[in-house]
């Protein structure tokens, strides 16, 4: 058991060796600080940048997670956990706070398809893009949606299969469809 444990963990070291040496000026990893789940799939287009700071404590991102940065620079801070089916998409600004928590299935998206062209494919007219801020300490449930424009303060819960855009408070629970404040923490 131990023996495959120890493999694993050297498994995740090799892949963040290839995705640094892949992607070189584009991220900036500590391959001895992250682990990355063999089905995991990074890409960074467009000039976008992928920071995972794990100086401190390891970052975990679990199976059949995807992380895109297309044009955008996404920064991950210290201790975060990716639970399995996250997906990150950035063509702006993503900053994920020291020490949170995803659950399975979360999704990220600083950016949503411009349609007001009515004569005009909506493939075809481009993004419109606001920067998300995920303080320390966050954690988001399973199944969760977190749009473009979208501030969360410090220590705070997002409940499962929530929508959320805005500015989130520090220090409280929220959930719903759109979501709504739930109850502070004291």
């Amino acid at each position: 058991m131990i023996k495959i444990f120890k493999l694993r963990f050297f498994m995740a070291f090799i892949r963040s060796i290839a995705i640094k040496i892949r992607y070189w000026n584009n991220i900036q990893l500590n391959p001895f600080k992250v682990y990355i789940s063999s089905s995991v799939i990074i890409k960074i287009t467009g000039g976008g940048k992928l920071i995972i700071k794990s100086d401190a404590d390891r970052v975990f991102i679990s199976r059949n997670s995807t992380i895109h940065c297309s044009s955008g620079v996404l920064v991950i801070g210290n201790g975060v956990f990716f639970n399995e089916n996250n997906k990150i998409v950035c063509h702006e600004s993503i900053e994920i706070g020291d020490d949170c928590l995803f659950g399975p299935n979360v999704c990220v998206y600083d950016s949503d398809h411009s349609f007001l062209a009515r004569e005009e494919l909506i493939r075809k007219q481009g993004y419109t893009k606001e920067k998300i801020i995920l303080g320390k300490d966050v954690w988001v449930g399973a199944g969760a949606v977190v749009t473009k424009g979208t501030t969360v303060g410090s220590h705070t819960v997002i409940g499962a299969n929530a929508v959320v855009r805005g500015e989130l408070r520090t220090n409280c629970v929220y959930a719903g469809n759109p979501v709504k404040l739930i109850k502070e923490i004291l």
